[in-house]
């Protein structure tokens, strides 16, 4: 009898194991968003943390119209301090929508990915949140976009403090990237919560992004953007990748040191906008970072810095 125990207990183990490793290596899926609208000739606007949906949050959103965006792309710490504690939340009406609504109410779509902040509570519920907004869009932590012209990878990185996530993500991108060569994308973004480079007072990406992630963006993708630090912010080119920072549509913090690359910083309420352009059948992007000031319905919106990434998709 305690033989028999003794091998089913074995067997048990095995099963387990075999299913853990069997979650470890598989890759999952993510939704594939399939845009039929040429990317080229859009205006594309990169806001973030505006998550007390203040004062300065509201001048963003604001100036999202005023901008003429075709699209918003929210990089995260979208309720603080906390995030919510599920879909019916009150801080989703008294935070997070009032500063897109000018946008909703213009037929503007707004896609997500979530911050640190998004994940102290449920998380999960973005998910539900989005679904019930058709202008909104998260259709999971992570997912891969393409347009007839270019292609977009909208990242996960919180998870990345957690090391059981890091192999997972990882290997979706991989053949993500893989598929998008073979789609023919001409020019390639990244979209996440946490930068891989920033001057400003968060700094770089931490050690378990540097391991897990890091190495399969810079190198490989035309643009990366994030938030998470609270400035607007040209870190400059690594290895043919240009990372750019808009994370202060609610909140500035301090500027660190300036690194060897960095071109433009400053800590002032803003956004950046993409552009868009054929280029003998390649396509580049114009990247302009706006400060916005003044009154929520009346912003001041003023030219920082501008510059110009050529497209070369996905290497």
């Amino acid at each position: 009898m305690q033989h028999r125990l003794r091998r089913l207990g074995t067997l048990l183990i095995l099963i387990a194991v075999s299913a853990a490793l069997a979650w470890w290596w598989h890759i999952p899926h993510a939704p594939w968003l399939v845009h039929k609208k040429p990317l080229a000739g859009q205006r594309v606007c990169v806001i973030g943390d505006a998550g007390w949906g203040n004062q300065p949050a509201l001048a963003v959103g604001q100036a999202i119209v005023e901008l003429h965006c075709d699209q918003v792309r929210y990089q995260g710490d979208l309720v603080y301090p906390d995030g919510i504690n599920g879909p019916d939340d009150p801080l989703i009406q008294e935070r997070f929508l009032p500063p897109l609504q000018p946008a909703l109410d213009a037929g503007i779509p707004v896609y997500l990915v979530l911050g640190n902040h998004d994940w102290k509570q449920d998380g999960e519920a973005w998910l539900e949140v989005a679904r019930r907004h058709p202008l909104i869009h998260l259709p999971h932590f992570y997912y891969f976009e393409q347009w007839p012209d270019a292609c977009a990878f909208s990242l996960e990185t919180t998870w990345f403090e957690k090391w059981y996530h890091l192999h997972r993500q990882g290997n979706w991108l991989k053949k993500s990237k893989q598929i998008a060569r073979e789609q023919g994308c001409r020019f390639s973004m990244g979209f996440a919560h946490h930068p891989m480079f920033s001057t400003g007072s968060h700094g770089n990406a931490h050690e378990m992004i540097n391991l897990g992630l890091k190495h399969k963006l810079v190198g490989s993708l035309d643009l990366l953007l994030g938030g998470h630090d609270h400035i607007l912010s040209d870190e400059g080119e690594y290895r043919g990748t240009r990372q750019l920072i808009s994370g202060s549509a609610s909140i500035n913090n301090d500027l660190g040191p300036a690194s060897d690359s960095q071109t433009f910083t400053r800590a002032t309420h803003g956004l950046l906008t993409l552009d868009f352009h054929e280029n003998d059948e390649k396509l580049d992007a114009e990247y302009r970072f706006y400060s916005v000031l003044g009154e929520p319905a009346d912003p001041l919106i003023t030219l920082l810095w501008q510059g110009h990434q050529p497209g070369k998709g996905v290497r």
